[in-house]
């Protein structure tokens, strides 16, 4: 009974990944871990930890939540709402810091100054407040909107406020006296405002299904950015001012060229559009809905990061910190919310790479190189997940190998060359022009010593770094794509396109064993214990007891191909690479399946852990390549703790009458 409420619980918890609900997700591979602690469980509870967002702090009001707005130091946030008072909350804390009242109905939009002294706010009947917050008094009160005020924004100097309003105006202020500067006109309600990061210009969003870009020294209209099916809620400029965002209620978000108004992009993440805020990079994007839905989106590829049932009705308002650490949603049911995303991104997806890169070995803990058709290029690696790369040699690599106790890389060309070079200066060490063929199967001795590679259908050896052929391993009737030694640098695997698998005593150049696979074998790789796992087209990951050729388990048994396999440090884990893009992770020895990296498409033909196990690489024909910070995800908490102060942080509370996990 315990293994089917796991399993339960664990298929609800697949299904709150597949919607990217994070939060729900944890709670019910938790669970699940509490009826039976499997590897499935473990693994989809870590996954969903990682990349869950947490609640910092929740305040509820009488009324809906309409309006915030982030101080530009990230400490503080503004709301306004139904109640007409403006509040200013301490973002790390949640305490109240400044109540400002006075407003004669409900505030639609707050702003701070660039520096943060001002905090102007507005709403209905139209009238501008500019308020000293840390004093509690308004300072100014700027008058002409004729109808409820839905936008707010500060130029970069802080002298000019502009304002949109229902009147179907956008208006340009002077700070200092409170004087309309500029005026101009919608064809309906106007509900957003943004300048650019230089001041000249202003974009503003419409009922009437546009956004305009106004020349504020022109006097005049730039651009008219149309193609919305429905109203524009929000808009922004980029920092560099060279792109501007819009966002409305026809599912859509719309990317332009600020300098000719061209349309670059258009993304349609899931859900209802309410509310935007986007960072001024362009990188990140919170989306609000009239469901209730507040989604992270990474707007590098418009694909949907988090997904969170934050409110039970309409989203009226979001806001994102400064460096987009922070999000706030606020609500018509009176509820505002204030997230921070994981301190760290749980992975690194480098998309539209210039080729494919097939293999890929690390180096050291923070680097490691990839090798394809342009070459074999180096990469280094921050603990912030920054990624670098240069290109290190031209010619197109079939191959990389890399001994981390020597810091030296092999190198085998599509020309049949191999070379090794050391990691750090990439220097060449040394060279043998091996065969006419490619070379597609390295391997290092775990001294560094020795160097084997499939050069046609033999196996040749060479000490390193002299070059000197110690051993000629005869014996496939195919090309040779796997290599591996085991642990003592004595016995040699080699997997070919013969089907087959063969074990070699290096020192005396003898065939120990020959183990059928019954079709093209792509991957080989030795356990500390002796006992060998292969894998490759149309059949099963194996492990076989090399002694006596038994075979010990199989894994992955439907599959088309596997291309690479992994063992993680410690022997813990198993990584594969398949044909269908699927990067898949076993826990060993007993090979259950914990689950997938998914993200990439096309063949997934290589995947490396880093030597600290903090890393698994994998690259894919797709042109990406997926770091995952793989420790977080390997190491969820022990089953046994309370899990309850993990679902406070993530928000999540338990319906015993709905038996699901909800965020509260």
């Amino acid at each position: 009974m315990r293994a089917v409420r796991s399993e339960l619980f664990r298929a609800r918890g697949d299904a709150a990944v597949e919607a990217k609900q994070w939060g729900p997700a944890a709670g019910y591979f938790a669970a699940a871990r509490q009826q039976e602690d499997s590897p499935a469980a473990r693994w989809g509870q870590a996954w969903a930890e990682a990349r869950a967002s947490s609640l910092r702090w929740t305040q509820r009001f009488e009324g809906s939540v309409l309006a915030l707005a982030f101080s530009p130091d990230g400490k503080l946030l503004a709301s306004g709402g139904y109640d007409a008072v403006v509040r200013v909350w301490d973002v790390k804390s949640g305490a109240r810091v400044a109540e400002l009242k006075g407003h004669e109905a409900e505030v639609h939009a707050v702003a701070f100054s660039p520096d943060g002294r001002w905090l102007a706010a507005a709403g209905r009947p139209g009238a501008l407040w500019l308020w000293d917050w840390q004093q509690g008094r308004r300072v100014a009160l700027l008058a002409g909107h004729t109808d409820v005020v839905r936008g707010l924004a500060f130029s970069p100097d802080g002298e000019r406020l502009a304002s949109a309003g229902l009147d179907r105006t956008v208006r340009v202020w002077n700070v200092r006296d409170g004087a309309e500067l500029l005026r101009f006109s919608h064809d309906d309600i106007a509900t957003a405002v943004a300048f650019s990061s230089e001041g000249g210009r202003l974009v503003s969003t419409s009922l009437d299904r546009t956004a305009r870009v106004w020349d504020l020294a022109a006097r005049r209209e730039l651009h008219r950015l149309t193609g919305h099916g429905d109203k524009v809620e929000s808009c922004a400029f980029s920092a560099d001012g060279e792109r501007v965002m819009t966002a409305a209620a026809d599912r859509s978000i719309r990317f332009w060229s600020a300098r000719t108004g061209a349309l670059l992009d258009v993304q349609r993440p899931s859900g209802e559009l309410s509310a935007v805020a986007i960072d001024g990079r362009f990188e990140q994007l919170v989306q609000a809905g009239w469901e209730g839905r507040v989604q992270r989106v990474d707007v590098r590829d418009g694909e949907v990061v988090e997904r969170l049932d934050a409110h039970r009705t309409f989203v009226m308002s979001v806001a994102l910190s400064p460096d987009g650490r922070t999000y706030a949603s606020g609500g018509m049911d009176g509820v505002l919310k204030v997230w921070s995303r994981p301190e760290v991104s749980p992975d690194v997806l480098l998309r539209d790479l210039p080729v494919w890169m097939e293999t890929l070995a690390f180096v050291g803990p923070d680097t490691f190189v990839s090798g394809g058709e342009s070459g074999l290029h180096p990469w280094s690696l921050s603990s912030s997940g920054e990624v670098s790369s240069r290109p290190a040699s031209p010619d197109a690599v079939g191959v990389v190998a890399a001994n981390v106790k020597h810091g030296r890389v092999a190198v085998g060309t599509l020309q049949g060359e191999v070379r090794v070079r050391d990691a750090r200066s990439g220097r060449e060490v040394m060279s043998v022009p091996a065969s006419r063929e490619s070379i597609r199967a390295l391997a290092f001795n775990p001294e560094g010593s020795l160097l084997a590679a499939g050069v046609g259908h033999d196996i040749l050896v060479w000490a390193v770094p002299s070059g000197t052929e110690v051993a000629r391993l005869v014996g496939h009737r195919g090309k040779a794509w796997a290599l591996a030694f085991d642990t003592s640098g004595r016995r040699l695997a080699s997997g070919a396109a013969d089907h087959s698998v063969r074990v070699w005593d290096v020192e005396r150049g003898t065939q120990l064993r020959v183990l059928e696979a019954g079709d093209r074998v792509r991957a080989v790789a030795f356990l500390s214990s002796g006992a060998l796992l292969t894998a490759g087209m149309r059949q099963p990951i194996r492990l076989w007891d090399v002694d006596d050729g038994r075979l010990l388990l199989a894994m992955d048994e439907r599959t088309v191909g596997v291309f690479s396999l992994a063992v993680a440090p410690g022997e813990r884990f198993l990584a594969s690479g398949g044909m269908g893009g699927e990067v898949k992770l076993w826990s060993l020895p007993d090979g259950a399946l914990m689950g997938e990296v998914p993200g990439q498409q096309g063949f997934a033909s290589a995947v490396a852990f880093s030597p600290d196990g903090a890393w698994l690489a994998s690259s894919a024909s797709d042109r990406t390549l997926r770091l995952l910070r793989f420790k977080a995800h390997a190491s969820p908490p022990p089953v046994g703790t309370d899990v309850s102060p993990t679902l406070r942080r993530l928000g999540v509370s338990w319906d015993a009458g709905q038996r699901i996990f909800t965020l509260h």
